[in-house]
This record gives structure tokens, sequence and C-alpha cells, in this order.
């Protein structure tokens, strides 16, 4: 039972608070990447805890206590005290319940933002093959559009999408900047992850509010690391003007573009000098990274460690 009520306090503790401290850091736009595995890692570890507990009352009952004691060679009389809860079977049916309703939810969520994802991409690639020209500029699809518009669609069939508007609005310099942008976007599979967020926060967010809120700082480290790409390929004063002629127009659906997010934001980073988080910086987060993984398992795993460790059973 203590173990359960811990992960059911850590899972609260990094639902609420981690999810607001991450959110109001100031690292995670040095390392917008890092910032973007963070998000994931702290979902995930919800979640891992949630359904950790559950499992840990569902070891209430008392066949799986003895059958998980004699797979691990551990003493079932020590196993069943360790994980003891009160209420017993019906606390077990509970603990059930948890973990396969987590389960449910985690998974239709999942194939939820998979299908729909896939469905505005490939229907918005079979649209623009059909009105895209491909012998105008190298590497883009060109539309015949008076606005300035430039976006990428991920996946198998990427895609990256300029306008004749954006071509005649921005001279060579600005243009390459744009590209640099949108491939930034497909070369570190932007659109995989925030599918993957979608799917991690459309789990918790009923629960925890906080995750709701999450989902555009994520695309904004997208867009900051793409710009931080494209800057190191072009420099930041040719992308900066390219945003602000951008400026005013939203990513479609399915897509990611060079000005959907942010974009004064955005502006003042690439207007000052350009910082990166330092090494120390880089091994600390990622450290916390793997500590918000590690903690819920380890916190699912201590009772029956503590009976290794003490001598009062043995493993293997």
């Amino acid at each position: 039972m203590i173990s359960a009520l811990l992960l059911a306090i850590y899972a609260v503790t990094a639902g609420t608070l981690g999810a607001g401290w991450l959110r109001e850091a100031h690292w995670p736009r040095l390392a917008p990447r890092m910032a973007i595995v963070a998000w994931q890692a702290l979902a995930a570890s919800v979640l891992l805890a949630l359904a950790a507990a559950g499992l840990a009352l569902a070891i209430s009952f008392p066949h799986v206590r003895s059958d998980l004691a004699r797979l691990l060679h551990l003493c079932a009389e020590n196993l069943q005290h360790g994980y003891a809860s009160p209420g017993g079977t019906m606390t077990a049916v509970a603990g059930v319940a948890l973990f396969l309703g987590l389960l449910a939810r985690v998974s239709w969520c999942a194939v939820r933002a998979v299908i729909l994802d896939r469905r505005d991409r490939n229907s918005r690639v079979a649209i623009l093959d059909l009105v895209g020209r491909t012998d105008v500029l190298p590497g883009a699809l060109v539309l015949d559009h008076q606005a300035p518009y430039a976006f990428c669609v991920g996946g198998r069939r990427h895609r990256v999408v300029v306008t004749s508007g954006l071509l005649a609005n921005l001279n060579a310099d600005e243009v390459d900047a744009v590209l640099a942008h949108e491939h930034a976007h497909l070369r570190q599979r932007h659109h995989v992850a925030l599918v993957a967020c979608r799917a991690l926060f459309g789990a918790l967010a009923p629960t925890f509010p906080a995750f709701c809120r999450a989902m555009p700082q994520v695309r904004l480290f997208a867009e900051l690391s793409a710009d931080d790409s494209a800057r190191r390929r072009v420099g930041a004063r040719p992308l900066r003007q390219a945003l602000t002629t951008l400026a005013c127009l939203p990513a479609p659906a399915g897509a990611l573009a060079a000005s959907a997010h942010d974009v004064q934001t955005r502006l003042l980073r690439l207007d000052g000098q350009h910082r990166q988080l330092t090494r120390r910086g880089s091994a600390l987060a990622a450290a916390g990274i793997g500590a918000v993984i590690l903690v819920p398992l380890g916190l699912a795993s201590a009772p029956a460690l503590a009976l290794a460790w003490e001598g009062i059973c043995l493993l293997g």
C-alpha cells in the first residue's frame, strides 16, 4: 500500500508542480530539442507512476503475490507483507481497474493522434501534388498564390511548400533561410514529436490540466529548434527578415510553418546574441529527464528490493 501511495503522490506532484516548473523554466528556450524530450519524459513518468500504482494495488490478490514471489525467487510471505494493502480483494480490483483504464486511455489517445495526423498529412499531400509545381524551386513545391507562405508536411511523403508570393517578396538569402527552417523540421522529425506529445498530453489532460497548456510550448520549441538549425546554415539576419514577412500567417492543419507560433518571441531570440545551454546545464537536464523515468520504476520495485537488500529474501 505504501508503494502505491508514494507512486500516486509522485504522479500528482510531477503532473502539477513538475509541469508548472517546466512551463516557467528558462532553460528550455536555450535547448528546445531537449525541452521537447523533457515534456515527453514528464508526461510518460506520470503515466508510468499511475500504472505502477495500479499494479502495486493489484498485487494484493493472494495468488498474484505468491506467483510473483516464486517468479522472482523471493519469500512469498515477506513479499505479501511488503505489498500488502488494506481492503484486500477490493483494493486489488481497484488497482486492476486503474491500470486497465489507464492503458485503454493511453492506447485510445495514441491511436487517435496517429490516425488524425496521418489523415491530415495524406489528404494535404494529395492536394498539394495536384496543384503544386516542382520545376520552379529545387526541393520544394511551389503554389501559385499571392500570399507569402511556407510550410512543410512531415512523414514518408514529406513535402516543403512555398507560394509564388513568397518567392516574389523574399530575396534569395531569405528564401534559403525559409527552406533551411522547413528542412530542419523534417530532419528533426518534429511531426513525430508533436504526435507523441498529443497522445501523452491527451491521456493526462482530464486529470492534470497543466498538460492542456503544454502543447503550444512544445510547438514553440519545435520552431525554435528549426530556427537554430536555419541560423547555423544561413545566419540570423535573413531568417529574421523572412520571418517578419511571414509573421501574420498561421500553419495549416497537419503542417509545420515558419511563421506559425510566437513570432515575437522568435524575433527577439534572433535579434539577441545566440545563447545555448552550457554543458553543465545540458548534463543536469539530461539527468533530470532520466530521473523522472527512473523514479516511478524505483518506487514500484522498492518493497521487493528492500527485502532482498536486508537479506530477508534473496534475488537470484
